[in-house]
């Protein structure tokens, strides 16, 4: 899987580009967190915003939506350096 990594630096925010694709809906993950998912028309997950990373448990989120999307577990991205991403 190729990741495009968006960076706000004002807004605070990531935005993980997990593939292209057209973006029909965009939904909350939780009410709780300002996690935001864009999904296709067939429900297939292209990308996750976070706003506020420093406040969220990015390991877990992560888990959890390679599990409800079927797609790559990225919380193994959280322990490698920018320059072990960039290989």
């Amino acid at each position: 899987m190729h990741i495009i990594l968006e960076i706000d630096e004002e807004a605070k925010a990531l935005y993980f580009r997990l593939r292209e694709g057209e973006i029909a809906k965009t939904v909350e993950y939780t009410e709780e967190q300002e996690i935001f998912l864009d999904l296709d028309k067939q429900g297939r997950l292209l990308a996750i915003e976070i706003l506020d990373p420093s406040s969220v448990d990015m390991k877990s989120v992560f888990k959890e939506l390679s599990e409800r999307y079927g797609i790559e577990d990225l919380s193994s991205l959280l322990s490698k350096s920018l320059v072990e991403l960039a290989a």
